[in-house]
């Protein structure tokens, strides 16, 4: 990931969220915060760029999964 570069990751779960954010510091930032988490009411909407951007990352996620199973 680039520097500047910004991303939104939907959750519905907290404890995700935190988990997720922990994991992509801990690899990506070398222990730096470069992932947070803010909560967001569920009455704002998601843009379509971002949802497009979540839909690409969740097709990403599945072809590593099934590349993962076969190997």
């Amino acid at each position: 990931m680039a520097p500047r570069d910004q991303a939104a990751w939907a959750f519905t779960n907290d404890d995700d969220a935190q988990a997720m954010a922990g994991f992509l510091n801990q690899r990506l930032g070398g222990g730096s915060e470069i992932a947070w988490v803010e909560s967001v009411p569920l009455a704002r909407r998601l843009n379509d760029k971002v949802m497009r951007y979540l839909d690409c990352w969740a097709e990403l996620a599945e072809e590593t999964l099934l590349e993962d199973d076969q190997g």
